[in-house]
């Protein structure tokens, strides 16, 4: 009986101190502050830039890589615009800054995300202006 009750308590202990140590590895990174989404300095705007809260997206259970989708959960989640994800001048093509955030049928996009939240009675801005704040 003391064999038993000294090999669970052994294996309680192991679990808790793994549980412990890798907490850290599997929390989400801290919440970002508020921001303008803005195209980089080479692709010109024709709109206003967005005023963009990572807190409002998260109390809305919005995950990190729903937006990030190449963040692997390990490294610093990157800018959408950095070389080789969205930093195409354009309307079309799945790597042009404007499809990262208009693409309406890719969900990692901002209006397609929001365009299902209406369609499902939610609410979230789904006009130009309602984003695009002059």
């Amino acid at each position: 009986m003391s064999r038993i009750m000294l090999a669970t308590t052994a294996l309680a202990l192991a679990l808790t101190t793994t549980l412990v140590l890798a907490a850290p590895a599997l929390a989400s990174p801290p919440v970002p502050a508020d921001m303008l989404l803005a195209p980089p300095p080479f692709i010109e705007a024709t709109r206003a830039s967005v005023p963009f809260s990572h807190e409002l997206h998260d109390k809305a259970g919005v995950a990190c890589v729903t937006c990030h989708h190449t963040w692997d959960g390990k490294e610093e989640i990157g800018s959408c615009s950095v070389a080789g994800c969205h930093d195409q001048p354009g309307r079309k093509g799945e790597t042009t800054f404007y499809s990262a955030f208009h693409a309406r049928d890719n969900d990692a996009s901002c209006l397609s995300c929001h365009r299902s939240i209406v369609q499902e009675g939610g609410q979230a801005p789904i006009a130009c202006k309602d984003c695009h704040i002059n």
